[in-house]
């Protein structure tokens, strides 16, 4: 059996946020959908934290998604916010963006990580298996 580094279960959490992401950002919630991709960011940072073996604090989830969010957070909530007042199209742009934000943050996340522990192999966490596995 191959064994699997962290950066390579870490892309799998990555890929599964975007997807939710992309999924709630076709929700038609004015001023809820930026927030909402916010909160599932720190989620996702918070795992990807786990799958290295890191036990995150909420002042270093913060920390770390605050940061991402500063330098995006007034250009994809514009964005995203805009697109509700252009039909269909606007509709179809907007599950792109939070997909594509998901995705950079993930990518920046995984970096972080990976500076800090580089090609470290994923040993299976039963509190990571068992969230990964309710998401499915």
């Amino acid at each position: 059996m191959s064994q699997v580094t962290c950066k390579e279960r870490s892309h799998l959490w990555v890929h599964a946020y975007a997807a939710g992401g992309a999924a709630f950002a076709a929700l038609p919630i004015p001023l809820g959908t930026s927030l909402g991709l916010t909160a599932a960011e720190a989620y996702m940072v918070y795992w990807i934290g786990r799958v290295y073996g890191d036990q995150l604090s909420a002042g270093d989830i913060m920390m770390v998604v605050g940061g991402l969010e500063i330098a995006s957070i007034g250009l994809k909530t514009f964005a995203m916010e805009a697109l509700n007042f252009v039909p269909v199209i606007g509709w179809a742009i907007k599950p792109v963006i939070a997909a594509g934000a998901i995705e950079g943050i993930g990518a920046a996340t995984i970096a972080h990580f990976e500076a800090r522990y580089p090609g470290r192999l994923y040993a299976a966490d039963s509190e990571v298996e068992a969230s990964a596995t309710r998401k499915k």
